[in-house]
């Protein structure tokens, strides 16, 4: 248990332990944030280091694309020169020979061949001479070798000569060899063509490009042994088989596999990848940068541009050493000042922690004061207490058997008011029984007045008949007969009116279209006697109940029904009464056409003593013991609406009670 000696000293140790907490968390916190700031700054001058390296280097390599492109285009602008001043050449000789008039077409003709026959050449090139009838400069594939010239079977140069002669009549046509389906400039001709129409004569100069494309490479690649990086990077060539065709730092490497000095896969995987993607025109980068961690400390960048026509991939790599050196050079200052603002930190926390702890010892001290204090004043209060608990003690005995017997006179009220409420529920019953026995005096009254007026009219027309000396046998007994008939319905309806005033409480299983045709039996004639219409709408349903008493409930709303139709015209007097069920329920809905109950009675109808007949026509009991029916003793639900249905293509409005009963 906790002693109270031990709160004096608590006093004092829990602010000063606060205190310490607070400082230290506070320092914490700070010092934290400064290194997550310094780590991040770090980070971020990491990222703009690397980020300029890959500039810089990325300098180099558009210098490289450059020159090569630069050395493409004048080997080839070196080619096409000479490839023009051949035809140039044939030109002026055809000029020669045209203007000799002596000279026939194929005299012409023959006298250039052998001209450009003894025309010796160091570039491997041929002229050759092609003519034609009737403007139909145009060629046609051949597969004849005697023809002389492979052109006559080229595919490329045939479709680009014929284009070329549709619009201009010279030019140059760039095509590819039959003897090689690589799309390297090492298999491609270069031809000058030229048309003399007046002697129905092309002439053209065709050359390979492999010897000047040799040349134009082996430049590239002296220069790219000069270009100088750093002393951590250098240039290398590789063709689609990653074999090392010019290395910057080492020639031994040449002729080479990269995959000897290359081991990483991942490295080695996107290389290939790019030079696959590369050839077919698939890849969407210029340039390809790799990047290769080699510790936290050193990377190796790779930017690789591959060139097309010549499946070289030229690669410029950098070792970028000692990262971390070159950040922490340009960083040292805030490094520094981020060490010197936590020693100030600290410095202030301390001189803060020792102001708290002197206050919190004078604060500490004034509190025990007061808690001294504090406890007298409670030990003062402690010894009234226990004087007035001793009078308290005394007062509450009194007051628990004044309670005590408080109680038992309230029990024997609530005993004495429940057998009054039980009382007046009984009366109320009985009240509602006897206004059923009017009720019924009146339905019998009704029901027996057509059979006994059958009967006296039956005597009557005998005693005539015997009178007049007219009365035959057999008319005789066919009436008496029928006075039987008749005596027996009587008799049926003194029992059926016994059996609704029976107080038969039993449960039993009955279905309820054979309780409303017993209800409809019983008040029948006083229907017809008031012009009224029964609808039935009947299916089976049998449900457990107190069948009496649903009969007397169900009798109560369809008189109801009744003296609220003697109101209205006769031929609008309607009662419809459905039954029907679902999984849970069954229904009885009997609703008229007399025009609904007033919205401003319609919650009150199901009290006791509420009638709207008047007190000499009604008790205000019927309904009010039909609910008191349905929802205590057989646990269902009755409900009333003003509602509108179809009758006979007519419209109605009327009340419609629903009872619910359970299944």
């Amino acid at each position: 248990m906790f002693k109270e000696k031990h709160f004096t000293g608590l006093i004092y140790i829990i602010p000063m332990v606060f205190i310490i907490l607070t400082a230290s968390i506070i320092t914490f916190i700070h010092i934290e944030k400064a290194n997550s700031k310094f780590e991040t700054d770090y980070n971020k001058l990491k990222e703009d280091f690397l980020d300029k390296e890959e500039q810089r280097i990325f300098t180099i390599v558009e210098s490289v694309n450059s020159y090569i492109k630069f050395k493409k285009a004048s080997s080839l602008n070196v080619i096409k020169d000479n490839v023009k001043s051949k035809i140039d050449f044939a030109n002026r000789i055809l000029n020669r020979l045209y203007n000799q008039d002596k000279l026939l077409q194929s005299s012409i003709q023959i006298e250039l061949l052998k001209s450009l026959s003894q025309i010796k050449s160091n570039d491997n090139g041929k002229y050759f001479v092609y003519t034609y009838k009737d403007n139909t400069k145009f060629l046609e594939l051949s597969y004849d070798r005697d023809l002389g010239d492979p052109i006559y079977t080229n595919k490329d140069y045939l479709k680009k000569f014929n284009g070329l002669m549709k619009k201009k009549s010279e030019g140059f046509i760039l095509y590819t060899s039959n003897e090689s389906n690589s799309s390297t400039e090492d298999n491609f001709r270069v031809s000058y063509i030229k048309d003399f129409p007046k002697l129905n004569i092309v002439v053209g100069y065709s050359i390979d490009l492999k010897e000047y494309i040799s040349i134009a490479k082996n430049e590239v690649k002296k220069r790219l042994d000069l270009m100088s990086i750093n002393d951590n990077g250098y240039i290398f060539t590789l063709d689609n088989d990653l074999r090392i065709l010019q290395h910057s730092r080492k020639d031994t490497y040449t002729n080479r596999s990269f995959l000897l000095y290359e081991k990483n896969k991942e490295v080695i995987e996107s290389i290939s990848e790019f030079i696959k993607k590369s050839k077919v025109g698939l890849s969407n980068e210029k340039y390809k940068f790799i990047w290769k961690k080699i510790d936290n400390n050193s990377y190796k960048l790779y930017i690789l541009n591959y060139v097309k026509h010549w499946d070289w991939l030229i690669s410029v790599a950098v070792n970028i050493d000692n990262i971390n050196e070159n950040i922490e050079k340009i960083i040292g200052v805030d490094k520094q000042k981020t060490e010197q603002s936590i020693k100030e930190t600290i410095k202030i926390v301390l001189i803060f922690l020792i102001i708290a702890l002197i206050i919190s010892y004078f604060v500490s001290l004034k509190l025990n004061q007061l808690f001294n204090r504090h406890k007298l004043r409670i030990e003062n209060q402690k010894n009234a207490l226990k004087n007035i608990n001793a009078t308290l003690e005394f007062k509450v005995e009194e007051k628990t058997k004044e309670l005590e017997e408080l109680n038992d006179k309230l029990k024997n009220r609530f005993k004495e008011e429940v057998k009054k409420n039980r009382k007046k529920d009984q009366l109320l019953y009985s009240q509602s029984k006897m206004a059923s026995m009017g009720e019924m005096i009146g339905n019998i009254a009704h029901q027996w007045r057509q059979p006994l007026s059958t009967i006296s009219t039956i005597a009557s027309g005998n005693s005539l008949k015997m009178e007049f000396d007219i009365l035959e046998k057999n008319d005789l007994k066919k009436d008496f007969s029928k006075i039987v008939d008749t005596t027996k319905h009587l008799s049926d309806t003194i029992e059926d009116f016994r059996n609704f005033f029976n107080e038969n409480k039993t449960i039993e299983e009955f279905d309820l279209t054979d309780l409303l045709e017993k209800n409809l039996s019983l008040i029948s004639a006083s229907m017809k006697n008031s012009y009224i219409t029964i609808v039935e709408n009947y299916n089976s349903v049998r449900i457990k109940a107190i069948k009496n008493e649903l009969l007397q409930a169900t009798l109560n709303i369809l008189n109801n029904a009744r003296d609220a139709l003697l109101d209205i015209d006769e031929a609008k007097r309607f009662i419809v009464i459905d039954i029907y069920s679902d999984d849970t329920y069954a229904y009885i809905s009997i609703k008229d056409s007399a025009g609904g109950i007033p919205d401003n009675i319609k919650d009150d109808i199901f009290k006791a003593h509420f009638t709207t007949k008047g007190e000499k026509s009604g008790t205000g009991i019927g309904l009010y013991m039909t609910k008191q029916i349905v929802e205590k003793h057989s646990n269902g639900i009755l409900t009333v609406e003003n509602e509108e249905f179809v009758l006979e293509e007519q419209v109605y409005k009327g009340a419609n009670f629903k009872i619910s009963l359970p299944l």
